[in-house]
């Protein structure tokens, strides 16, 4: 609950979810760095040089996006490419030492989140991508934060993160993230046992990959939540405010939950990310007693919108065409393994 709220001063809670990015990687001697992601049929090799340059151009870009965000300045930030935000990473990785200290590897990248769909693909991705270059150049936590390297590489992807995605990927748990006075961005993990009742009444479908990416859906409607005194922001903030406390309660009034969902679905839709298909299929959820909003951007055309979070309707006929996550929610977060 929270997104496209939490770009502009909102909180934002988001749950890990039981599917996994995992990512591999061994040195070599030579000094080529080979890419493998064999779930886009993608290998190929690079220079360190190359890729050096390579990040070195995107944060140009970012920096004309930051100050002047638009569908135009997003799109120079190239973010469609298969190997986009492996190159960033490895490039920002790389920038952080002196050449003589690049060396070559291998790195191969398997994932079982589906991408574009509002599943934090992209925010797992970075975490772990950093996390395993980080153990290979011995950079400390002290002189490069996890965190932060993946938040960087995070902004390459998506313009401006909320943050919420990465940091859920790498605490694991609820995680709710909040701006202070100051605009910074402030994350707590909410406690594991009041919430057992609310998500076990939650299911997880998904709708199909968005025809835009997350930055495109947001550099187009951003507009609409921008404003002194913004209608429609006020009340998504109200309503994820709403399901923050419900979350926290020994025994929510599932009518209560359902009322909040099928609100902030509503703010959605006059944000202008939900397609009508998937409109049309929250509208037979409703009318069967349930709720149903997506999570994650939206979509601004198409047929697909990514996930879509079911509470006590998951039976209706419309949503056997989608795939359902059987996953369980609220699991563990990054894990290191060396071998």
């Amino acid at each position: 609950m929270g997104e496209h709220a939490a770009l502009h001063g909102c909180p934002a809670i988001a749950c890990a979810v039981g599917l996994y990015c995992n990512v591999w990687l061994s040195p070599h001697e030579h000094r080529q760095i080979d890419v493998q992601l064999p779930d886009l049929s993608f290998q190929h090799s690079y220079a360190p040089e190359q890729l050096a340059d390579y990040v070195s151009h995107v944060r140009l870009a970012w920096e004309y996006y930051r100050r002047a965000p638009s569908a135009w300045s997003y799109a120079q930030l190239r973010a469609s490419a298969p190997d986009h935000l492996i190159k960033c990473a490895i490039g920002e990785i790389l920038l952080r030492l002196a050449p003589p200290d690049w060396q070559g590897f291998s790195l191969r990248v398997q994932s079982q989140i589906p991408s574009g769909a509002g599943f934090g693909s992209s925010g797992a991705l970075a975490v772990t991508l950093m996390a395993a270059l980080s153990q290979l150049f011995r950079l400390t936590e002290t002189d490069c934060p996890l965190e932060q390297l993946a938040l960087s590489v995070e902004r390459f992807q998506h313009g401006e993160p909320s943050g919420i995605d990465h940091n859920t990927s790498l605490r694991g748990s609820v995680v709710e993230g909040r701006r202070d006075a100051k605009g910074q961005f402030n994350l707590r993990t909410l406690p594991d046992s009041p919430m057992i009742l609310p998500l076990a009444n939650m299911r997880l479908f998904n709708t199909g990959t968005a025809r835009e990416n997350t930055g495109q859906v947001i550099a187009a409607t951003r507009y609409r939540l921008e404003g002194a005194h913004n209608p429609l922001l006020a009340s998504m903030q109200r309503n994820t405010e709403r399901f923050c406390s419900l979350l926290q309660q020994s025994r929510p009034m599932p009518e209560t939950l359902r009322a909040v969902i099928r609100d902030y679905q509503a703010d959605l839709e006059k944000l202008g990310v939900v397609p009508a298909a998937v409109a049309r299929l929250i509208r037979s959820i409703e009318n069967a007693g349930g709720a149903a909003k997506i999570c994650g951007a939206g979509a601004l055309t198409g047929h697909q919108a990514g996930a879509l979070l079911v509470m006590d309707a998951e039976d209706v006929p419309e949503l056997s065409q989608y795939r359902r996550i059987d996953a369980p929610l609220a699991v563990a977060g990054l894990e290191i393994r060396r071998s």
